[in-house]
């Protein structure tokens, strides 16, 4: 089954019902986390006079800081940051898991409604689901569920609904950029889409730090013997710095699927891309995490890995991806 669904007319009519509603979506939040969250907390208060907040239990995204709206959200958000529990809404997390502390009380919720286009595994105590993952992106799930809004918002929802398209289609060039996903984009377009600022937030610039980043990172790129699998471990020091696997690894011709392992204070973070049939999901999967068969991710404790012994046993999974 590719969705599993309440239907839209539902989740509308439960959210008309609310008293207060809080958005919320992954620790490590990207562009259509942050702009599915951003752009439903502006619908509802827009058309439904609903006390709202947009949270996120992560630190703000520094390629991120740009992003119209950002200022709404309360980031680094603890348990007693809520002093309303009312509806919970959780947009892109992928699972309950992925939000942080705050999925140990959403069992304090009256409602939670979970949306996401990611294959979702562990979803305890979700009252209402909406799971597609043929969509290409959580925006594309947020403006068909408020399809019948989408003609009176205004530029900054806009604006975030389509920096979330644009962010997980590649600028609607992946795989997964669908019809569906290019008429919605349209109707999105008709509201002022600020072009302006979307370009400070997808059109990536460097600083300094990421520049030198990038040159010890091009400087260490490793590629597998059979030349198919290229990857990059990233000490702490320069983990911060805004690169990606497909900026750097990807681009080398014959390498198919590359990961980048990323080292932080108390875990290491992967982010895996592939391009070729193969299913990286799986092995995100393997280790706790998740994603979709050509972008995936996960993050395990240092307590249960060095970074060499980590990129071995992600080395050897994508290698028997491969030869499968």
């Amino acid at each position: 089954m590719s969705s599993i669904k309440k239907s839209k007319q539902e989740i509308i009519e439960r959210i008309k019902q609310a008293n207060h509603i809080t958005f919320i979506g992954h620790r490590h939040p990207d562009a259509d986390c942050l702009g599915s969250c951003l752009a439903f907390h502006y619908i509802v208060k827009q058309n439904f006079n609903i006390d709202s907040i947009v949270i996120n239990t992560d630190k703000m995204p520094k390629s991120l800081s740009s992003m119209p709206g950002i200022g709404d959200i309360i980031f680094n958000a603890q348990i007693n940051t809520l002093e309303k529990k009312d509806v919970l809404i959780v947009l892109d997390a992928g699972d309950i898991d992925r939000i942080g502390e705050i999925s140990n009380i959403v069992h304090e919720f009256n409602e939670v409604i979970f949306i996401d286009h990611h294959k979702s595994h562990d979803l305890k105590n979700t009252t209402m689901a909406y799971v597609d993952i043929e969509a290409a992106a959580t925006a594309e799930i947020v403006a068909d569920i408020c399809d019948e809004y989408l003609s009176t918002i205004d530029s900054k929802t806009a604006t975030a609904l389509y920096c979330g398209l644009v962010s997980d289609t590649g600028g609607f060039i992946y795989v997964n950029t669908t019809d569906k996903t290019l008429s919605i984009a349209a109707k999105i377009l008709k509201r002022n889409v600020d072009m302006l600022a979307l370009g400070r937030v997808v059109i990536k610039r460097y600083n300094e730090e990421s520049i030198k980043a990038l040159i010890h990172v091009y400087n260490n790129i490793i590629v597998g013997d059979d030349k198919r699998i290229g990857y990059i471990i990233i000490d702490e020091g320069i983990s911060s710095a805004n690169i990606s696997v497909s900026e750097c690894v990807m681009k080398i011709e014959t390498v198919f699927i590359g990961f980048i392992v990323r080292e932080t204070e108390k875990s290491f973070r992967v982010s895996l891309r592939s391009r070729c049939e193969k299913d990286i999901v799986v092995i995100a999967e393997s280790f706790g995490g998740g994603g979709h068969a050509k972008a995936a991710g996960f993050e395990v404790s240092k307590a249960n890995y060095s970074k060499e012994s980590l990129a071995k046993e992600i080395y050897n999974q994508v290698l028997k991806l491969l030869n499968d």
